[in-house]
């Protein structure tokens, strides 16, 4: 195939703004994964930690046990920015906010929300053993 001369040298503006849409497009989808994931993370440890101070009896030691096993379980990745535990005769609740981890750029505000913002609230429910007759 034979190029005319008022074609040459026409890829070499084309393919650097296309090489960077791509890594552009790819950074932010990247992005979007990593605050999906700590998102799913951050609901299913603060879950399981509720659970955990819930079934422990809900006192203080349980509480302080299923803190640090949330803490050890989210890691470095995703900052803990507030936990506040309440608990009472029947139940244990857990509010937690979190930072996902960003990359270069800080691409939260364009999924929407700059924390993970948590509930949780686990029933206390005692053992009670019957003889049987």
């Amino acid at each position: 195939m034979k190029l005319r001369r008022d074609q040459s040298g026409a890829g070499l503006v084309a393919l650097p703004w296309g090489i960077l849409a791509f890594l552009t497009f790819l950074m932010l989808a990247v992005q979007v994964a990593m605050h999906f994931y700590s998102a799913s993370l951050v609901t299913a440890v603060g879950h399981d930690a509720t659970r955990r101070a819930a079934f422990g009896g809900g006192g203080s030691a349980a509480i302080v046990d299923a803190e640090r096993w949330l803490r050890s379980r989210i890691g470095p990745a995703v900052s803990i920015e507030r936990l506040n535990w309440s608990s009472n005769r029947e139940i244990v609740a857990l509010e937690l906010s979190a930072r996902p981890p960003t990359l270069l750029i800080d691409a939260s505000s364009l999924i929407g929300r700059r924390s993970i913002e948590r509930r949780f609230e686990v029933r206390r429910e005692l053992a009670r053993f019957a003889s049987l007759p």
